[in-house]
């Protein structure tokens, strides 16, 4: 008896722990999503700006190349005033054309690469914009984080001291079954005994419905420290008062 009331005891204890922390758990997810999501947006911006750098880049050597190409076509010009053979004059006026097609097809990359940039801008600027709306929201995950902390950092220290207190009271056997049903069941280790027809002997485990044999029921009310356990759940059972007394009654 003594022992299944230091579980009881441990149960309360536990439950408001973890219902705090559930608290503070939820709202670090929610920041942990936010803060994941900005980075995503970050990550997506600079590989934009990156692109946009590399694109500039290139317009800058190519826009050498078309310099280079006007001063040849220059002294292409030159040389074609100056031929004084037919066959000097083709050979230059070949060349000359030649380096016009060049500088021609040079300028429509140019053009092109110009137009990517405007359209990365444009996804710059969209992707800017997502991002300080998202750096918005998680500022408030982290504030609504920091005030929770505020709010029941405090209790939940005391609560833990309690716990460690209420779990040094209960058997080591005892204590090993409790956290491995409260890891199980999300903290729902210990389960109360539904009376379904006191008659015909017929009770039921009050987390999972499922029969409980009335041996079980005879070891609680003899008093056993022995943990008595739901055959179908494995949890910890337990009598409640009332229940308790419709047998002394009998």
């Amino acid at each position: 008896m003594e022992s299944i009331n230091s579980l009881l005891n441990l149960y309360r204890v536990d439950g408001q722990v973890r219902a705090l922390r559930k608290r503070l758990d939820s709202a670090q997810r929610y920041l942990q999503a936010q803060t994941k999501n900005l980075d995503a947006l970050t990550e997506q911006l600079q590989e934009l700006k990156t692109r946009k750098r590399q694109t500039q880049a290139t317009i800058g050597n190519l826009e050498v190349e078309t310099a280079a190409a006007d001063e040849r076509l220059e002294k292409l010009r030159t040389e074609l005033n100056s031929a004084v053979t037919n066959k000097q004059y083709s050979a230059v006026l070949t060349e000359l054309n030649t380096v016009k097609l060049n500088r021609s097809e040079v300028e429509d990359r140019i053009l092109e690469d110009m137009e990517r940039i405007e359209q990365l801008e444009k996804q710059i600027d969209a992707v800017q914009a997502q991002r300080d709306d998202r750096g918005k929201v998680r500022d408030v995950a982290q504030s609504e984080l920091d005030q929770r902390q505020a709010d029941i950092g405090q209790r939940l220290e005391e609560l833990a001291d309690e716990r460690r207190t209420a779990a040094a009271e209960v058997p080591p056997a005892a204590l090993a079954i409790f956290d491995e049903m409260a890891d199980c069941y999300d903290g729902e280790a210990l389960a109360t005994i539904l009376e379904i027809d006191r008659r015909h002997r017929e009770y039921a485990c009050g987390s999972c419905n499922m029969h409980v044999p009335f041996e079980r029921i005879s070891l609680l009310l003899g008093g056993s420290d022995d943990v008595v356990r739901c055959t179908a759940c494995s949890r910890i059972l337990y009598l409640q008062e009332e229940t308790r007394g419709s047998f002394a009654k009998k």
